[in-house]
């Protein structure tokens, strides 16, 4: 490897250090800092960094180039899309420099990134502000620990959930409660306690966790469930009161679908930039091993330079998603299949850069954990990951400005249909 990517790759680790207090200022992680750090990593970009991969990379005399997916995860974690931004806007600084106390990271964030592939800043200071005891010291669990939650209203958003815990066999220095992948949402709690609620804005497959120092003890699966399609309007990914539509204020016309009208008369501020997203959450009786999903969707705001929309596919265990994008934006384009993420940044993705103006037929079809994405019923890119994630739990469309759905038809891995919709 050549020794400006070693200053690189130094440079980035050391910003990661200082970000997260990891280490003893000589470049040194212990286990626990790297475990941590694995599973930051995988819970915000979705890659899935073994313990070995990361022991090897914090090496002092490791001196190979790592895959762009590894770097793609590490740099993430600093807010760059990927590791091509994060060259450009960083001077190549000497192995052997001191770490850059004052040195602050600007996100630059593009609603196209989002939270499986960027974190802001503000969730950073987050993740260092709640690394309790010296050093980050690990639980030890001497009994059960009980982590239970129950709806206030069973299906539907805002939705209260009435969480109940007990950590008395646990010891610790702080207790926490995260309600999903979030960690702004990550609040403390009292370790004599029993209860605590909180509400979820956004239907889906939530994963509440309860955390004992830096360790995740304990998981609890929320299905927050919608009646039907449910649209919302939010002004950045990370809104925690998006703007709630109403499927009767709908333009109709045979396609789900809201114009610029609708909207503002549902009191959305159409002046800002925006993302229009409509949820399908309940359990599709379908694995997602194996499945077809075609649909056909278009955008129409002209107001958008770089428009697109992605598709998401909620799974028990992760997240699938598939984006879209104009032509000459096929850098922001990007497939996730579970753990195994592609972006337009590091793959040659340019086949699902479309006139999104016009209508585009999407189809995603998996078999034995093998994802085929086809577009006008031709097959333009083919990706295959390695874990099992469940059954498909919902569906989420996501538009830079407006945009319209005119079907969509699941099929199981029998070729059952299982769920369809015409939008009549």
């Amino acid at each position: 490897m050549e020794t400006a990517e070693q200053e690189y790759i130094a440079l980035c680790k050391r910003l990661i250090e200082e970000k997260f207090h990891f280490g003893n200022g000589h470049g040194e992680l212990r286990q626990r800092d790297l475990e941590y750090l694995a599973d930051i990593i995988e819970e915000k970009s979705g890659i899935k960094l073994s313990l070995s991969t990361l022991k090897r990379l914090w090496k002092k005399d490791y001196d190979k180039m790592p895959h762009p997916s590894t770097l793609q995860a590490l740099v993430s974690l600093l807010g760059y899309k990927d590791w091509q931004e994060f060259k450009l806007r960083q001077m190549p600084q000497p192995a052997t420099t001191q770490p850059i106390t004052e040195r602050r990271q600007k996100l630059r964030f593009n609603k196209w990134f989002l939270a499986p592939a960027a974190i802001p800043l503000a969730v950073l200071f987050w993740l260092i502000a709640f690394r309790s005891g010296p050093g980050g010291n690990k639980p030890v669990v001497k009994g059960d620990v009980t982590f239970t939650g129950n709806k206030t209203v069973s299906q539907g958003v805002p939705n209260t959930i009435i969480f109940n815990y007990d950590v008395s066999k646990v010891k610790a220095d702080s207790f926490f409660f995260q309600q999903s992948w979030n960690e702004t949402e990550k609040v403390k709690l009292d370790p004599k306690g029993n209860v605590y609620s909180a509400i979820y804005y956004y239907p889906g497959f939530h994963r509440a966790k309860l955390v004992a120092n830096d360790s995740i003890i304990k998981r609890f699966r929320v299905h927050i469930t919608t009646d039907g399609w449910f649209p919302m309007v939010r002004y950045d990914w990370f809104d925690t009161h998006p703007i709630y539509l109403k499927m009767k204020d709908a333009a109709g016309d045979s396609i789900l679908h809201f114009s610029r009208k609708e909207l503002a008369a549902s009191d959305v501020n159409v002046d800002k930039d925006f993302m229009l997203s409509y949820f399908n959450v309940r359990d599709f009786d379908a694995h997602s091993d194996n499945f077809t999903l075609d649909t056909r969707v278009k955008c129409d705001d002209l107001n958008v330079a770089c428009q697109g929309m992605q598709l998401m596919i909620m799974t028990e265990e992760h997240v699938y998603y598939v984006r879209l994008m104009g032509k000459g934006c096929e850098r922001n384009i990007a497939i996730k299949m579970g753990e195994v993420y592609h972006d337009g940044g590091n793959h040659d993705l340019s086949a699902l850069g479309r006139d999104m103006h016009q209508w585009q037929d999407l189809q995603i079809k998996v078999a034995g954990k093998k994802a085929v994405i086809s577009l006008d019923r031709k097959p333009v890119y083919t990706i295959s990951y390695k874990q099992d994630f469940g059954k498909i739990v919902g569906l989420n469309y996501n538009f830079g400005g407006t945009g319209a759905v005119d079907y969509v038809r699941l099929f199981n891995g029998d070729n059952e249909l299982v769920y369809s919709d015409d939008f009549n």
